[in-house]
C-alpha cells in the first residue's frame, strides 16, 4: 500500500480501505422486505423463488446472507452456487459436493446419473431442507434448469433460489413457462434510498473501526447518490476511487465539490446534458433506465419504429445510437450468450434519479 494512503487512513484510525469489492454478507443494508420475503419463502419449505436485478445491485450479497442465516439451523442446508452447472456431469457432481458421495454410495448408485439423482440426493439429506442458492442463473442452459425444476419437484425438501439479470424472466417465460410458473417468490432489487446509501458508507467505515461517516461531508453523500443512482457496487467503487484521490491530495474533508471534480462534470455541465441529447437517445435512455441489460431487439420492442422502412433498418439505427452512448460513456454493455446487453453508466443514471 502507498504509504500517503496508510498515512490517510491513520487520520481517521482506520484499520484499512473500507471500499474494497469483497462481497461481506455482515455489511449489507437496506433490501429489509426482500430479505423477510425470502426467508419466509425458504422457512415456509416453497420451492422455487428469484433475485432480480441489474449488475451491481447485490444478488450475490444477498444470497450470501441468506446463506449465512440458514446456516444458522441444523435443519437447513443451503449451499452457494456462484455459476450454474454448464453440463449434467456438473450438476451431478455439485450434488456430490453437497450432500458427500462415500464408499457406500459407490456401490448403491454405481452408475449415478440424472435419472437417479433425486432417489440418491432424498437418501442423503433425510429430514433436512436443501437449499440451492444459484447466482447468475441467466447464464444457466434450458435444459439444465429444467433439470434443477425436475429435481426439485421429485424431492419434497428441496428448495431454489435463483438470482438473475432482468431479461431471465423474460426468457424463461417464453421459453421455460414449466419454471416460471413455479416462482412463487420474486424479489427485485433496484437502488438503495439515500438513507440506505449512507448506512452502507458508515457501515463500511464502522467496520474498519472508523467513527461516523468522516472524511464524507453531508453534501458529498449527496452528490454520490445522484451520481451512482444508489447501485451498491458503483458506490463502493466510487468512494474507493474518492478516498485514494484525497489522500493523494491530502485532502481531509471530502465534499460535493470534491466529488465533482473527481468523478463527474460540473453541475451545470450535467443539467445541459439532457438538451444536447438527441429525442431518441434520451429515449434509450430512458428505456434503460427502466429495463437494464436489453439487447438492441429487445430495445426495438419499446420504441415506435413505424417510421423505418423495416425493422433491420430500425436496429442498425438503434446500433448506430448505442455507439454514440458507449463513446460518450452514457451507457456500457457485457456479453451475454452471442450478443451484447446494455445498461446505463454511472454518468447517466443521475439523469433519472431525484436528488
Amino acid at each position: 500500500m502507498p504509504t500517503n494512503q496508510y498515512e490517510y487512513y491513520s487520520k481517521f484510525e482506520w484499520s484499512s480501505n473500507p471500499f474494497t469489492l469483497n462481497i461481506s454478507p455482515a455489511l449489507m443494508v437496506g433490501y429489509s422486505e426482500q430479505c423477510n420475503s425470502l426467508l419466509s419463502h425458504v422457512c415456509n419449505l416453497h420451492k422455487f423463488a428469484s433475485i432480480i436485478g441489474p449488475t451491481g445491485s447485490g444478488k450475490t450479497t444477498m444470497l450470501l446472507w441468506l446463506r449465512s442465516q440458514l446456516m444458522a439451523y441444523k435443519k437447513f442446508l443451503p449451499y452457494y452456487i456462484p455459476k450454474p452447472p454448464r453440463s449434467s456431469k456438473n450438476l451431478i457432481n455439485i450434488f456430490k459436493t453437497i450432500v458427500g458421495f462415500n464408499f457406500l454410495d459407490k456401490v448403491r448408485f454405481k452408475n449415478l446419473s440424472l435419472f437417479n439423482l433425486s432417489e440418491f440426493i432424498s437418501r442423503k439429506i433425510k429430514e433436512k431442507q436443501l437449499i440451492l442458492l444459484i447466482d447468475e442463473a441467466h447464464e444457466a442452459s434450458f435444459t439444465n434448469l429444467e433439470w434443477v425444476r425436475t429435481l426439485s419437484d421429485s424431492i419434497p425438501n428441496m428448495t431454489v433460489i435463483l438470482a438473475a439479470l432482468p431479461i431471465f424472466e423474460k426468457k424463461i417465460e417464453v421459453e421455460l413457462p414449466t419454471l416460471f410458473m413455479r416462482i412463487t417468490t420474486k424479489t427485485y432489487l433496484n437502488n438503495l434510498s439515500k438513507p440506505e446509501l449512507e448506512s452502507l458508507i458508515l457501515k463500511r467505515i464502522e467496520n474498519v473501526d472508523g467513527d461516523g461517516l468522516k472524511p464524507f461531508s453531508s453534501n458529498s453523500i449527496d452528490r454520490i447518490y445522484e451520481i451512482t443512482g444508489g447501485f451498491p457496487r458503483e458506490v463502493i467503487k466510487m468512494c474507493d476511487k474518492l478516498i485514494k484521490e484525497a489522500a493523494l491530495k491530502n485532502i481531509i474533508t471530502i465534499n460535493a465539490s470534491f466529488v465533482d471534480q473527481i468523478i463527474h462534470p460540473l453541475p451545470s455541465q450535467h443539467i445541459e446534458l439532457k438538451t444536447i441529447l438527441s429525442k431518441k437517445q434520451n429515449q434509450i435512455l430512458k428505456i434503460l433506465n427502466e429495463e437494464p441489460n436489453l439487447t438492441p431487439s429487445s430495445i426495438i420492442d419499446h420504441l415506435d419504429i413505424s417510421t423505418y422502412k423495416s425493422k433491420n433498418n430500425a436496429i442498425r439505427s438503434i446500433n448506430n445510437i448505442l455507439k454514440r452512448l458507449l463513446r460518450d460513456d452514457l451507457i456500457q454493455r457485457k456479453k451475454l450468450g452471442n450478443t451484447y446487453v446494455y445498461y446505463l453508466s454511472p454518468k447517466s443514471k443521475t439523469l433519472f434519479v431525484e436528488a
